[in-house]
């Protein structure tokens, strides 16, 4: 399986994405300058016995939603004079404040580490859905080293074995 997120409406064309492997996640995430100059991507391999549990949540980039108030109200008050330059302003403003409304998928490690994905929040569905396939990865790992569980198996079917002799 393979996902893959805007992470700003601002740089739709840079996606982030989360890839399963067999057992292992790959996850980029593009690393930009003021949301708009691409500076290539942050690449991770995370095997699924490093990952001790998945989080999502929403949060607000107040700095990001700070910016885009900023340059949105120079570029409306620039319409007058300069409608090119105040129009070009005002929508970087507005969606840079749109962009700072995130959904955030975190990759809990269990070295103590995180590991954050952050997307538009209209990505949600698709961000619950990839923490609901990574989840039932790890419950399937769990699953198959759970040593009490498998003894539990092997004595059971070791008596049922000797009563039907």
């Amino acid at each position: 399986m393979k996902q893959s997120f805007i992470t700003s409406y601002l740089t739709f064309y840079l996606k982030a994405s989360v890839a399963l492997e067999n057992n292992f996640i790959k996850v980029s995430n593009p690393n930009t300058v003021l949301k708009v100059i691409p500076l290539g991507a942050q690449n991770k391999t995370i095997p699924v016995e490093q990952i001790s549990s998945v989080d999502d949540s929403f949060s607000l980039d107040f700095k990001s939603f700070v910016w885009g108030i900023i340059f949105a109200v120079i570029g409306f008050n620039m319409l007058g004079s300069s409608f090119i330059g105040g129009l070009i302003l005002a929508a970087y403003g507005v969606l840079t404040i749109l962009s700072s409304f995130q959904t955030v998928l975190s990759l809990n490690l269990t070295s103590g580490g995180q590991h954050t994905i952050s997307v538009v929040v209209f990505e949600k569905s698709k961000l619950s859905m990839c923490k609901e396939t990574i989840e039932s990865l790890i419950q399937r790992r769990y699953d198959n080293t759970n040593v009490a569980k498998h003894t539990e198996n092997q004595t059971t079917a070791l008596v049922d074995a000797i009563k039907n002799k």
